[in-house]
């Protein structure tokens, strides 16, 4: 697998994590890759070999389209499995990204994948064939910025709920002190959550500290100890719970499946 990273516009920083391609050349065998749990969403861009997507505990598969808009995962449930020759460009979306730049709401989205020309219509098959075309990383990274500023330029603001969601997301306010904070009940943010972000509240909090774990550990961290004191968890207890619950299995279980080249890897936390 090679990797290609680049980050957006500067005005487009606080709504992207950034741009990452990735080509396989083909092998003897499909890797597998686990869809694990995150908070934001993704842009992706098949032009090659599609990748085959099958549900856990299925032994069924459908070809990844050509344009897919994948909501927040909230659960384990399905794999990739990479075979023949993948070039897949991604936009990674931070938590709000989403809304802010084409002003959907998330909710529907949550846990699934959808075809991005039924999403966004004619615009994304323009901006699809526009990408192909192009040879470069580096040339696709400009079209990129410059489709996303234009929405930028066209979208609204988001609204002051964002600035408590925010804080749930990066641990630094429960959910009770993130309503009281943005001055309104727990029901109404719940409701901005699940416009802005496509979780709930609690939902947020939890898998954005299940990937700040993640990315402790890929730090070099030195114990999972360490790492549930450092994200916020009670005790290593909770932290291991989480990991099965969010990710299949104990936590080095867990980021033994997660390769240096996976999303997750990119994707803030």
């Amino acid at each position: 697998m090679t990797v290609q990273t680049a980050a957006p516009d500067v005005l487009l920083r606080p709504f992207l994590d950034g741009y990452v391609q990735r080509d396989l050349v083909p092998g003897d065998r499909a890797v597998p890759e686990p869809v694990v749990p995150r908070a934001g969403t993704m842009l992706e861009f098949q032009f090659a070999a599609p990748y085959d997507v099958t549900a856990y505990g299925t032994g069924l598969l459908r070809p990844a389209w050509g344009a897919t808009l994948v909501g927040p995962i909230d659960a384990l449930n399905v794999r990739l499995l990479l075979r023949d020759r993948v070039q897949a460009l991604v936009v990674l979306f931070r938590p709000m990204g989403l809304h802010r730049l084409f002003g959907l709401p998330v909710a529907p989205f949550r846990g699934a994948g959808a075809e991005g020309h039924a999403v966004f219509g004619s615009r994304m098959s323009a901006l699809y064939e526009q990408l192909g075309n192009l040879r470069s990383f580096a040339e696709r990274v400009r079209a990129l910025d410059a489709f996303l500023l234009h929405r930028l330029g066209r979208s609204a603001p988001l609204p002051p709920a964002a600035r408590a969601l925010h804080r749930l997301a990066s641990g630094t306010s429960g959910v009770s002190a993130a309503a009281r904070w943005a001055g309104v009940g727990e029901r109404q943010l719940e409701r901005k959550a699940l416009e802005l972000v496509g979780l709930a509240p609690k939902a947020l909090a939890r898998i954005s500290r299940f990937q700040r774990a993640i990315h402790q550990r890929r730090r070099g961290r030195a114990s999972w100890l360490a790492i549930a004191h450092h994200v916020g968890y009670y005790d290593q207890m909770h932290l291991i719970k989480d990991f099965h619950q969010l990710g299949g299995g104990p936590p080095t279980q867990v980021l033994g499946q997660i390769a240096d080249d996976h999303l997750i890897t990119f994707a803030s936390a």
